[in-house]
């Protein structure tokens, strides 16, 4: 499997600076969210472990966005992974703004893929959909200023926890993994939070319940878990 190469190797054609500040060298980012994370060149070299994995890559930062707090963003395009586009650079009035890159026309027969069923338009529209509607089941998700981020002894591992206060005693674990490789955390370091009294842990998203070891919690390869000791009625 050919591995995902890192941001800062990426040409810039799947990225270019926006913003810039000269005297400091600080700057934004412009490009699409499939782009940054390499599904142009996926595509192009055909091999599908690095579709699948340039896909699970995009699912795990939505899976973050649609749970750490606030509002999530869902940029147009996104839902089908839109991929940036250079013509803007033949454009006059639109050549020196790099956010153009990411502000593509709509490619409708992309979007119809959406349909077919193992595409990877379908996998990420249908990804997304469900993942929106396991969030509306999810009182934990409203914004109560609710997030307390966790230290973990995994560096590859990025986790907090949502709880709802004002109404319920239900609360989410959530865990990323942003490694090619599982990663495992140790339940033991959570600390007395009365985690997963009623039951193993179980994963809203995915419907699955978890691998454990030893109170070590096994993450799949860029994966991430919304993980409750609590199996909700009607979960998808």
């Amino acid at each position: 499997m050919k591995a995902n190469p890192r941001f800062g190797s990426k040409p810039k054609k799947y990225w270019r600076p926006f913003g810039v500040n000269e005297k400091t060298g600080d700057a934004r980012i412009s490009g699409s969210l499939a782009s940054l994370v390499g599904l142009d060149t996926a595509l192009e070299t055909g091999d599908p472990e690095a579709i699948d994995l340039v896909i699970d890559q995009i699912l795990l930062l939505h899976g973050l966005i649609m749970s750490y707090g606030g509002i999530p963003l869902l940029y147009y395009g996104d839902e089908i992974g839109t991929l940036n586009e250079l013509a803007y650079l033949d454009d006059e009035s639109k050549a020196g703004d790099t956010r153009w890159l990411h502000r593509p026309r709509i490619d409708w027969e992309r979007a119809e893929r959406r349909h077919e069923r193992g595409s990877v338009e379908q996998r990420i529209f249908d990804g997304l959909k469900k993942m929106i509607a396991v969030r509306k089941t999810i009182p934990a998700f409203a914004d109560f200023n609710n997030r307390e981020l966790l230290g973990v002894d995994n560096p590859n591992l990025f986790a907090f926890l949502r709880t709802c206060p004002q109404y319920c005693s239900d609360a989410v674990l959530v865990v990323a993994n942003f490694a090619l490789k599982p990663s495992y955390l140790d339940m033991t370091s959570l600390g007395n939070r009365g985690l997963f009294q009623l039951g193993p842990p179980f994963d809203l998203y995915s419907g699955e319940t978890p691998a454990l070891f030893n109170d070590r919690l096994v993450v799949p390869p860029c994966r991430f878990y919304w993980l409750t000791d609590q199996r909700p009625l009607g979960v998808l």
